[in-house]
């Protein structure tokens, strides 16, 4: 095991942030749970801890407490790692096309596990029944920009500041910009009849 420091420094001195370089990096440089769990923010709907931000990577700490959630987003044109270091949560993959958003996958992501990011992935996360939070370490490069949060319940898009969580924005002066009913919700995975 190893430290935040040690693995931001490694990931600076990569030329490659591929997943595959991502993946390695991350390996050969995990931080310690207590480290991660220590600087994590346990608040609702959920916290963020940015570790590092520069123009080729993102760190953050994302944490769910039990209820916690956050909306249907993309990350913009960033590709991402993440290992869950405790808990478990849902989470619901998206795709969008003409006019519909499609949920097309639900699954469980649980502690020591790591998943990819794809570009233009779009999910969402909910800790619907673990008292442990879900504490998962984000890397993401380039950093997240431009990305939309998407209202199941409207069919609206939130273009949000990069500072902004995945959530509805609330704020106005977070909204970079707003299309209104551009989508309608549609549930694939709940829809299929087994």
């Amino acid at each position: 095991m190893s430290s935040v420091a040690a693995l931001i420094d490694a990931l600076l001195a990569s030329k490659d942030l591929s997943f595959e370089s991502m993946e390695h990096i991350l390996q050969e440089n995990l931080p310690t749970a207590e480290e991660i769990i220590a600087i994590s923010k346990a608040e609702l709907p959920y916290g963020r801890t940015m570790l590092h931000l520069d123009d080729r990577v993102e760190v953050i700490i994302g944490c769910w407490p039990q209820g916690g959630w956050c909306d249907a987003h993309d990350h913009g044109k960033a590709i991402g790692i993440v290992y869950a270091y405790s808990g478990e949560i849902e989470h619901y993959r998206y795709e969008y096309h003409d006019g519909i958003l499609d949920l097309v996958e639900h699954e469980k992501m649980r502690a020591n596990e790591s998943f990819r990011l794809e570009e233009g992935l779009i999910h969402a996360l909910h800790n619907t029944s673990s008292q442990e939070p879900y504490i998962g370490l984000h890397i993401y490069s380039p950093p997240t920009s431009d990305v939309r949060v998407f209202d199941l319940k409207t069919g609206d898009i939130y273009h949000v500041t990069d500072d902004y969580p995945a959530l509805i924005p609330k704020e106005k002066e977070k909204i970079v910009k707003h299309e209104k009913n551009i989508f309608a919700y549609q549930n694939s995975v709940h829809a299929k009849v087994d």
